[in-house]
């Protein structure tokens, strides 16, 4: 379900890729265009854009989109205390969950947008149920899942 009208929301980047690579049209394309007023973009989620601009077309949309976040201080970035949280949080999953030990690593940038989206009192909207659900269970955040 997407974020609430007005709420402060912070989306994963599944939902960015999605809007990219479906266009005008799809589901996250709409809503990440009608919840422009109060999305923020974890600095996390920049980074994850960055790596997956490959071609000049996708470089220019994501510098777009990251300079205009950041022109309208709409930038959030893990606090010291967030990164010692996250790995706080990860161990907590690796000696209490032994089967999601190789999926700890996976889940470092998942845990920092959720401590993101913490900082500022947002939603983290995303796709991905398996993995936030998961960290769900070890730190209370408000999630916004879009069904594929």
């Amino acid at each position: 379900m997407p974020p609430q009208t007005g709420r402060k929301v912070i989306f994963d980047t599944n939902i960015y890729v999605h809007a990219i690579q479906e266009g005008p049209g799809s589901k996250e394309y709409e809503l990440l265009r009608g919840s422009l007023p109060s999305t923020y973009l974890s600095s996390v989620v920049s980074a994850e854009l960055n790596v997956g601009a490959i071609d000049s077309v996708g470089i220019r949309l994501i510098h777009q989109f990251v300079s205009q976040s950041e022109r309208v201080g709409r930038v959030v970035t893990p606090t010291h205390g967030s990164w010692n949280e996250a790995g706080r949080i990860l161990a907590r999953i690796r000696k209490e969950q032994p089967e999601y030990r190789s999926k700890v690593p996976a889940l470092f940038n998942d845990v920092l947008i959720v401590l993101c989206a913490l900082q500022i009192g947002a939603t983290v909207c995303t796709t991905d149920e398996q993995d936030f659900g998961l960290l769900r269970r070890y730190r209370r955040f408000d999630l916004g899942l879009v069904g594929g």
